[in-house]
């Protein structure tokens, strides 16, 4: 899953002021949300595993 926003939507979604560059621990998250104050912009990708399971 990845989730991509401006600071400003992160801030107001978090209560938490991303006003540093790199990452920033979002409690509940399961990996840190990459912050670019150049940019104003912050993206959560969060990982996955695929597991296949045989049916038969």
């Amino acid at each position: 899953m990845i989730v991509t926003d401006s600071l400003a939507q992160w801030r107001h979604w978090t209560g938490q002021p991303f006003d540093t560059d790199g990452p920033v621990v979002v409690p509940g998250a399961l990996v840190p949300v990459h912050c670019s104050l150049a940019h104003d912009h912050a993206a959560y990708v969060e990982p996955n595993v695929w597991v296949h399971h045989p049916l038969g």
